[in-house]
């Protein structure tokens, strides 16, 4: 078996990780672009040449789930090529292509048109795979099992072939709503590895206690409590945390939760795969916001509202109107992503300035912290191989709590040993 690291050992995003059996079977794990800001300015795989020699001869293309540092060249596969993922990732994706053919068709861009239309077509020919059911690509038998992330319907990956087991945790947390899960799935069902293949995107950020979703709910609340209008710019794919929004919201009976058109056709799919399992997860509720809508806005000014927001040119628009009816000090923006956004992108902080009100920061990671990342570790005790990725260059996998014998399996170049070569590019 060879596994080789294309790319994530030393960078957050633009993950690609290639796993070949000694038959020749090569599945790529993950297809990501790098993330704005990463060492590269411009991705090498942006360049069609680079990446046709990464994808000759593939046998397919698994998603652990649909962040675009993941699945960013999904639409340069070729159609022979299968490419596999969630139902539910899938569905969110023709949503936030659907979005992106919208615009595109109101602004007459017709190079934009073709693209966002072959996307689209692309994303529904993807096929789909469900949380403990195992399928195959040739000789190599891959089994997914889900986890929690800030991306719903985030899986791990067991991959069999050659009489080996090997893990890849995708990126995956225990501070979410469902990641106390995560231990009775690797106790149960996983078990002990040959090889760990693990993100790593906190070691060099865990910097003390980490706030789960159920603490983050309860900021929200408090936040409402204390202010009657408040704006809530956040991921409108980060369903944990919409979902813990919109039940703080629930507390407040008259004010309604008020998002736009796209939001509310994720809220949608949502509610038909998760709020079968969870009313937690069901948003079917929503008021959808318009200019033309006098009587919503006349309840939110006098009742009131949770509102969640994102910066494009309608938003823009619905700001600048509402804000002129509201009480500043009644009002508050709350910024619910990662913070160096905000840190890195002029126009973003330009956007959170129009609102012109109290900017409160509740948020926490997407990511598991250095005690689920040394559980992982110790829980799967792999026999070979621990291999890093999904993280800072500076970040040292050797600084976890974990056993020293675990510590000595950490790769950090090429490796062969026991039947598996390992290459970390």
């Amino acid at each position: 078996m060879k596994i080789l690291i294309h790319r994530g050992a030393n960078q957050i995003g633009g993950c690609i990780t290639e796993i070949q059996s000694a038959a020749g079977t090569r599945i790529l794990i993950d297809l990501g672009h790098n993330l704005p800001g990463e060492s590269e300015t411009l991705d090498k795989f942006d360049d069609p040449s680079n990446l046709s020699a990464l994808l000759e001869g593939v046998s397919a293309v698994i998603y652990t789930h649909n962040h675009g540092d993941h699945l960013g060249f999904f639409d340069r596969v070729p159609a022979d090529v299968p490419q596999y993922i969630g139902e539910m990732s899938r569905e969110v994706m023709c949503n936030i292509l659907d979005e992106s053919l919208n615009k595109a068709i109101r602004a007459k861009r017709k190079p934009l048109i073709e693209e966002f239309v072959n996307k689209a077509v692309k994303i529904k020919s993807f096929c789909t795979y469900a949380s403990g059911r195992p399928f195959s690509v040739g000789d190599i038998s891959i089994t997914p099992y889900f986890v929690s992330h800030s991306a719903a319907d985030s899986h791990m990956l067991l991959i069999e072939c050659d009489g080996k087991r090997v893990l890849h945790t995708g990126d995956l947390r225990e501070h979410g709503f469902l990641g106390k899960g995560l231990e009775k799935t690797l106790k149960k069902h996983v078990g002990q590895v040959d090889v760990l293949i693990t993100e790593g995107t906190m070691l060099s950020r865990d910097d003390g206690h980490t706030k789960t979703e159920s603490e983050i709910q309860a900021d929200m609340s408090a936040l409402m409590a204390q202010y009657r209008n408040v704006f809530v710019l956040c991921s409108s794919t980060n369903f944990d945390r919409l979902a813990g929004l919109h039940k703080a919201n629930a507390r407040f009976r008259s004010r309604p939760f008020v998002c736009d058109v796209y939001q509310n056709e994720q809220f949608k799919t949502l509610t038909k795969y998760s709020g079968q399992h969870s009313d937690l997860y069901v948003i079917d509720d929503a008021a959808v916001m318009s200019l033309r809508k006098v009587n919503l806005h006349k309840r939110m000014v006098e009742k009131g509202f949770t509102m969640v927001v994102r910066d494009n040119p309608t938003f823009r628009k619905w700001i600048a109107y509402l804000t002129l009816m509201l009480d500043p000090s009644q009002t508050v923006l709350v910024y619910s992503q990662y913070k160096g956004y905000l840190e890195q992108q002029e126009r973003l902080q330009e956007f959170v300035r129009m609102f012109g009100c109290r900017v409160e920061y509740v948020h926490t990671s997407g990511h598991a912290t250095r005690k689920t990342l040394a559980k992982i570790c110790t829980l799967t005790n792999p026999t070979t191989a621990i291999i890093p990725i999904h993280k800072d260059a500076e970040a040292d996998f050797l600084t976890l709590d974990i056993p020293k014998d675990l510590k000595a399996r950490i790769v950090d170049g090429f490796c062969c040993k026991d039947g598996v070569e390992m290459e970390l590019s």
